[in-house]
């Protein structure tokens, strides 16, 4: 990506961030840029909104997560698998039913 195009992003995205540029050891240009994200709002306290908080902001709102259709157990597991699985969510697979049973008892149905 172009650097204005970056730049250009950056701003619609309201980020605000500054740039630098400074000379490697073969002095060569080395752009570097410093990005701050707005804060988000963490999910809702309880046991394994850690876990969430730690995983799942990665990618997601606490808000878009919890605005989803209310979904069982086996569903939100079914979820947090595809999204270890097939989209790389950097989850050990050890956490993932105590994530689920976390967002089953947030946004969850019997």
């Amino acid at each position: 990506m172009r650097a204005w195009t970056v730049w250009a992003a950056m701003a619609v995205a309201g980020i605000v961030a500054s740039s630098a540029v400074a000379q490697s050891a073969g002095g060569v240009a080395k752009d570097t840029v410093e990005v701050t994200l707005p804060a988000g709002n963490p999910f809702p306290p309880g046991p394994g909104s850690d876990l969430a908080n730690a995983h799942c902001l990665i990618c997601h709102s606490a808000g878009m997560v919890t605005r989803q259709p209310p979904l069982t157990f086996d569903e939100w597991k079914a979820e947090v698998t595809k999204m270890r699985a097939v989209y790389g969510a950097p989850l050990p697979p050890e956490n993932i039913e105590e994530i689920a049973r976390y967002l089953a008892t947030i946004n969850g149905r019997p």
